[in-house]
């Protein structure tokens, strides 16, 4: 309860400017008062959102005619329509972009197909409502299994699913990966959708998981060797990064299993391995925000873990790779001794949306040192001092660069 307490306090903080801007920033579409008289004479499809703990305990589907007239209904979760999940998903992003974990959002269907935020409600905790008393349960599940994990001492089991292009140069045309590997496998071709047609020009490594960093980056050897021995045509440069190529972003998303998901691990992550990342960043590769690579970004999957999805391809460099492995799997085995949270400040949230290197980099100094100081910090240190070195010089990767050199791949290998 304290930190939902927290996190309500951050919020109050904000000005209402600022909570817009923090909204756009992250691409939430935000309802203003005088749009919302607008369209008062039509029919209108609203939902109220109940979150607790990144997760939808309640959603409420509202009709509202010019007339006066309502229709209202409660969405079933098992059901598992897209509706649900895409309302549950935008209103779990608007809590958290304002640094909530919890509360409700009140959503209008758009036109473009989407919704827009009219209100948010940071504290729905008062009183012994029904409500409260759901918000109350969830939270108290939710502090079992966490209190059950650090009992155990769990450590997380990482996985991944980077992404790189196939390039013909000296015209940077864009390969379908999709000419050579198939839909599944440790290296396989991953969709877009472009024109309302599903196409696979993207390849995609997804190595099997572990605990240990060194197999993790063992069984990401295996599936590059698993890339190159498809991917036959030898002139064609592979491209990772943000966005080498324009109009196809790339991500590098880490699975976790074995720990529980929170705000708190979420944050950590971000603060502590996405900021630093968006320092390193080709500047080139920033255009892929806010679509892609939000703060915060994850998805959870039938595992029962979840995968974070804000950094871009990290297949960049062996360094970068290893590196991200590793303080991946240091923040989320140590997250709550990680305290700082520059990207609460709405200049340094600001600066992550906008690539603005300098404002982020004055933050690096100190988020490395918080790091050396945990106690798991020797078990991943081998892989993660190169990249904080890296991190503090500020040099800015190149996504032009065909990756195979610096990974020493060739192809039919």
């Amino acid at each position: 309860m304290e930190e939902a307490e927290k996190g309500v306090r951050a919020y109050t903080r904000l000005s209402a400017g600022e909570r817009i801007t923090r909204l756009k920033q992250a691409g939430i579409e935000v309802l203003s008062t005088s749009e919302q008289r607008k369209r008062e004479a039509g029919l209108r499809v609203r939902y109220v959102v109940h979150i607790s703990c990144l997760q939808a305990i309640r959603i409420i589907r509202r009709d509202t005619s010019g007339m006066g007239a309502r229709q209202e209904s409660e969405l079933d979760r098992e059901a598992a329509s897209s509706v649900y999940k895409r309302v549950e998903r935008l209103a779990i992003k608007t809590l958290y972009t304002l640094g909530l974990d919890h509360g409700t959002v009140r959503l209008e269907a758009s036109g473009n197909g989407g919704c827009a935020v009219i209100s948010v409600n940071p504290d729905p905790w008062k009183g012994v409502t029904d409500l409260a008393l759901l918000y109350r349960h969830s939270w108290q599940q939710h502090q079992t299994l966490l209190n059950q994990e650090r009992q155990e001492n769990r450590v997380p089991v990482l996985g991944m699913d980077p992404e790189f292009l196939l390039v013909q140069m000296p015209e940077s045309k864009i390969v379908p990966a999709s000419r050579f590997l198939e839909r599944t496998g440790i290296a396989g071709c991953d969709s877009v959708t472009i024109g309302g047609r599903r196409v696979y020009p993207v390849a995609e490594l997804r190595p099997a998981p572990s605990t240990e960093p060194r197999e993790l980056l063992s069984h990401l050897l295996r599936a590059f060797a698993a890339a190159s021995r498809s991917i036959s045509d030898s002139s064609l440069i592979w491209q990772a990064g943000g966005m080498p190529q324009r109009g196809l972003p790339l991500g590098g998303h880490i699975h976790f299993s074995g720990v529980q998901l929170t705000g708190g691990l979420l944050r950590a992550l971000d603060n502590y391995l996405a900021l630093p990342l968006a320092v390193l960043q080709d500047p080139r590769g920033s255009g892929r925000r806010p679509r892609y690579g939000t703060l915060g970004d994850f998805r959870l999957k039938s595992y029962g873990g979840f995968e974070y999805r804000t950094l871009p391809s990290f297949l960049v460099s062996p360094v970068v790779a290893k590196g991200v492995v590793a303080l991946a799997g240091l923040i989320a085995y140590d997250y709550d001794q990680l305290k700082q949270r520059p990207l609460a400040q709405t200049a340094v949230h600001s600066a992550f949306y906008e690539g603005k290197r300098d404002a982020m980099m004055a933050y690096i100094p100190s988020l490395m040192d918080d790091l050396r100081q945990l106690p798991g910090y020797t078990r991943y240190e081998r892989y993660a001092a190169p990249l904080m070195r890296q991190f503090k010089r500020g040099h800015t990767w190149d996504e032009s660069r065909d990756i195979r050199k610096l990974w020493n791949i060739r192809a039919g290998s």
